[in-house]
């Protein structure tokens, strides 16, 4: 059962979970606090942006002063600041406000070439959020123009940046449904996650500046292997250790802090911000191929008109079948009486709406139990297996029927459409794979379809049906 925590006209469902939400993330955020430094990580402001961006109706002042009172609330009380608490959280606002300001518009559709285009825009938005951010924070604690000033400021902003780059993939990524986790337990789904951990483990051994970039090529692993949703994870989590790594000195990397005011933290999270584009990039650059190459197999494998298999389609829907010597394969194969009078008469848009109620009467008739094909033109069919005589025969004049008993709707006039039918039915002979068989039966089924044919159509004849030429007519 899924709980939605929005809806676009519930104003006070809307304000208590935002409220309750931005109170637990600051919560958190302020039990990560250094040691006089600002928190190790501040999650909840990249959270409520990207909450605001998937729920564009968010996107009001009420909502944003909803947020702001949740903050002053957690420093207030659990901080003990007071009047700081109404100055600092305004940085945290600004965040938000600029972020939402830039992507609000860009992800609502992510689908086609604009994909990439969207995941690249994350960047510019977490890089002016963090400088509105990191600019009246650092006002905000130091007050004064002098080099603490500047030690805040990178502090506010790198820490801003990289969360933010790390945590909005992730939040506005909108596949997760579609994601299996069973699928994921392979070994080469589960290699390049296996890659980044060593790597992990390897620049924290040799430490120094390019430590933080070990990883790298195994996100790259990751971002070609792994769906979008998994990859933005992997980079996340990523991110995260690498900064706890530093944080704690396990990771050691050396700099020059004559150049700058700035503390190794705040050059790991910039190093980190900046990691985590590359993986970004090819992961949804690799999805939009994925995207591409299953719309060109649609296309190859169904008919565009019925949406039913294609005569490629179903030859590639047999490759997926169990391939048995015992088991047998059935084949009905329908052509459309006096098709060429339908289109001759009524016009060629009328034929279409006739092939389209056929193929949607067809599967309602058969369900499960077979693969249909539009086989050309007029003709379908419908491959089955571990069926006996009567039964394929029962099921061919199930579909005859349904044909017959509810006329077909023209350009405001009924009209009766009727089919004939042939079948066959064996078992692999000398064949190695269903699509040589289905071939032979398919061969055998037209004879049949001629039987029906010249005895008059609409009728099915069945599978030993060449020395019978009674009348079926219906």
């Amino acid at each position: 059962m899924r709980v939605k925590l929005f809806e676009e006209h519930n104003f006070k469902k809307n304000i208590l979970s935002l409220f309750l939400i931005t109170l637990l993330f600051c919560f958190v955020g302020s039990h990560l606090r250094i040691p006089e430094e600002l928190s190790l990580f501040w999650p909840v402001n990249a959270l409520i942006a990207g909450l605001m961006v998937r729920n564009p109706f968010l996107h009001q002042a009420r909502y944003y002063l909803a947020c702001f009172s949740a903050m002053v609330f957690n420093d207030t009380v659990f901080s003990g600041w007071a009047l700081p608490a109404f100055t600092l959280n305004v940085a945290n606002i600004l965040f938000v406000l600029v972020a939402v300001s830039m992507l609000i518009k860009h992800f609502q559709d992510q689908s086609g070439s604009e994909r990439i285009t969207h995941a690249l825009r994350i960047f510019p938005a977490c890089l002016l959020a963090a400088f509105a951010c990191a600019t009246w924070g650092a006002l905000a604690q130091e007050g004064k123009f002098n080099m603490q000033l500047a030690t805040a400021w990178g502090d506010w902003f790198s820490e801003q940046f990289s969360t933010g780059a790390m945590l909005l993939p992730c939040l506005l990524i909108r596949h997760w449904q579609s994601t299996s986790f069973r699928h994921l337990l392979q070994i080469n789904k589960i290699s390049p996650v296996i890659a980044v951990i060593l790597s992990l483990g390897l620049g924290a051994m040799m430490g120094g500046a390019g430590s933080l970039t070990f990883p790298v090529p195994a996100l790259i692993w990751c971002a070609i292997a792994l769906p979008v949703p998994m990859t933005s994870l992997v980079i996340l989590i990523t991110g995260i250790a690498e900064i706890i790594l530093v944080s704690h000195g396990v990771m050691n990397i050396e700099g020059n802090e004559n150049l700058l005011p700035l503390s190794h933290l705040t050059s790991a999270r910039l190093g980190v911000a900046t990691v985590a584009l590359s993986p970004l990039i090819v992961a949804v650059s690799m999805d939009a191929i994925r995207q591409l190459n299953q719309r060109l197999a649609l296309r190859a494998d169904y008919d565009f008109l019925t949406q039913l298999l294609s005569r490629s389609g179903l030859y590639e829907s047999l490759k997926q079948e169990k391939f048995s010597a015992d088991r047998n394969m059935g084949v009905i194969l329908l052509d459309v009486d006096y098709f060429k009078a339908i289109n001759d008469n009524f016009g060629h848009d009328a034929g279409d709406k006739v092939l389209e109620e056929i193929a949607r009467r067809m599967q309602r008739v058969v369900g499960n139990e077979g693969h249909i094909c539009r086989f050309g033109g007029e003709e379908f069919v419908v491959v089955l297996f571990d069926q006996n005589q009567h039964q394929l025969y029962k099921l061919a004049e199930a579909i005859r029927q349904t044909m017959v008993k509810e006329k077909f709707w023209l350009h405001g006039n009924t009209v009766t459409v009727t089919v004939s039918l042939g079948l066959a039915l064996d078992r692999p002979a000398e064949e190695r794979e269903w699509q040589s068989l289905a071939n032979r039966l398919i061969s055998s089924a037209d004879k049949n379809l001629y039987i029906s044919k010249r005895n008059g159509r609409n009728q099915t004849s069945p599978v030993n049906a060449k020395h019978e030429f009674t009348s079926n007519v219906a």
